[in-house]
């Protein structure tokens, strides 16, 4: 049986229409440049070759450059591929019998072009090491045209008039997002060979000289228990209702960004933040960041009963606000799912970096039980599931970006008073999944008979994967909805231990 021919005309080698998104259609449909055809079947007739040649030796190479069977472009070299990658698995040697073998164990020896195409692939083979880099040749191609598949698809969008752009856009950005992750996998990785790169990390840290290596808290304390909020770290902050979630996370995004509203380490730079609120409206978050920045009282600021020289001591603090890299998402009353999250923080990210502004330093979420599950997974999940999911979602984001993220998160309702790590609404998984969790605490809230515990709060932290846990003293003064430093942070300090 001759070999097929490198056009369409077999229909069974080449993709279909229904292939859209993932590769482009052949060039004889007229949407298809035909350098992309000429290159691509080149390319891969040299791959598959050299590795029927090789015996599979040199397979481990081509695999751990990420080539998948789909990303080639001739359904027959789909196949092919997929058999040798079968033979592999199972130990088996490689060559053009042990291929022809697997190939009518799956029933596509004949439509593949039997032993005539074989013997032709054979003799594009070139030299055992060229492999891995014809392999990343498919890979690139692979991605290029799945780009071009992107911008048809888009272009036909755009054309018919989408219900709603914001969707569309976002619809793009996974997609292009997804294009380049499927390109980019991790490795296994040799100890010895990043030695050096760890011992020139421990160095740079101690060059320090005790400054933070993360986004400092702006708590005395806190930074030093965890040397700031670290990149790629998932921080939960969780709190029964009344608390000051919101308030304590307000109270951290500022201090990331405005370096003189912290207590130490003012002299490290500002950080740009961004603010997810699921609950709170935009005007609700900006007379809380009021109040804070001025210290006035949020309840005469939202009844208009500011004296004149409150006013004036309000507009100073918007005055500085105008210096804030705050950025802050209003979701309220919206639909939120982890996936347009991401795709947000990734945007702004990277104007960020374009603009050569304070970089992304830390992403607040509030909180987590507001979001919404992803829409393209199965709905039919119970909601311990769905939370897991999110929380990795977070965490996964942290870790791409890497920067901070802090996410707050409502725990089961109780009497009792300190809570504890199983106090975690809705799944065991963010315990999992965060690299910090700490509660707020406010004993007045629990005892509002008790003079004594007025204006007391806590910050607990409960766990710390990478350092120690404890417990940061604060102080909440009501009226402007603001967490300060206490008199002393920790049982150190009290003691004249600390600082």
């Amino acid at each position: 049986m001759p070999p097929p021919r490198d056009s369409s005309e077999n229909a069974a080698n080449f993709p279909s229409a229904s292939h859209a998104g993932r590769t482009l259609p052949p060039a004889s449909s007229g949407h298809a440049p035909q350098q992309f055809t000429e290159l691509d079947l080149k390319t891969e007739k040299v791959l598959l070759g050299t590795l029927i040649r090789g015996g599979g030796e040199n397979i481990a190479d081509v695999l751990e450059v990420g080539l998948r069977p789909e990303d080639f472009y001739r359904d027959a070299h789909k196949e092919i591929f997929t058999a040798i990658a079968e033979l592999y698995n199972r130990d088996d040697s490689i060559d053009s019998l042990t291929l022809s073998d697997r190939l009518r164990k799956r029933n596509t020896y004949e439509s593949v072009g039997g032993e005539a195409y074989l013997a032709e692939l054979e003799d594009h083979a070139i030299g055992y090491y060229q492999a891995s880099r014809y392999a990343k040749i498919v890979v690139d191609r692979a991605a290029l045209r799945s780009l071009g598949v992107a911008a048809m698809e888009i272009a036909e969008k755009c054309s018919e008039g989408p219900e709603s752009v914001d969707s569309l856009l976002n619809d793009v950005e996974e997609e292009i997002f997804g294009i380049r992750d499927r390109r980019f996998k991790g490795s296994i990785i040799y100890l010895p060979d990043k030695l050096m790169a760890i011992q020139e990390r421990i160095m740079e840290l101690a060059a320090l000289e005790g400054r933070l290596s993360g986004v400092p808290t702006g708590f005395k304390y806190l930074d030093r228990l965890t040397g700031g909020f670290q990149k790629s770290d998932l921080i939960v902050l969780g709190g029964r209702p009344g608390m000051g979630k919101t308030a304590i996370t307000l109270n951290l995004a500022m201090n990331a960004a405005l370096p003189w509203r912290r207590e130490a380490f003012r002299e490290m730079p500002a950080y740009s933040v961004m603010f997810f609120s699921m609950e709170m409206s935009l005007e609700q978050i900006m007379m809380r960041i009021l109040c804070q920045m001025s210290e006035l009282d949020l309840l005469k600021m939202r009844s208009g009963a500011l004296k004149s020289e409150e006013l004036t001591h309000l507009t100073s603090a918007m005055q500085q606000l105008q210096q804030a890299p705050v950025y802050i998402d209003d979701t309220s009353g919206k639909k939120m799912n982890p996936m347009e999250l991401r795709a947000k923080a990734k945007r702004l990210q990277r104007n960020l970096e374009r603009h050569r502004l304070p970089p992304l330093g830390l992403i607040v979420v509030d909180y987590l039980q507001l979001l919404n599950p992803d829409p393209t997974e199965n709905r039919n999940r119970n909601r311990e599931r769905e939370v897991a999911e999110m929380s990795g979602a977070l965490k996964s984001l942290a870790k791409e970006l890497d920067i901070a993220v802090l996410c707050c998160s409502q725990l089961k309702r109780s009497d009792e008073g300190a809570p504890e790590m199983s106090d975690l609404r809705d799944s065991g998984a963010i315990e999992q999944d965060a690299d910090l969790v700490a509660f707020i605490l406010r004993k007045e809230v629990l005892h509002p008979d008790k003079p004594e515990y007025q204006g007391l709060g806590e910050l607990q932290l409960k766990k710390h994967r990478n350092g120690p846990t404890g417990v940061v003293h604060l102080h909440f003064a009501k009226e402007c909805c603001c967490f300060k430093p206490a008199a002393y942070e920790s049982v150190e300090d009290a003691e004249g231990g600390a600082y």
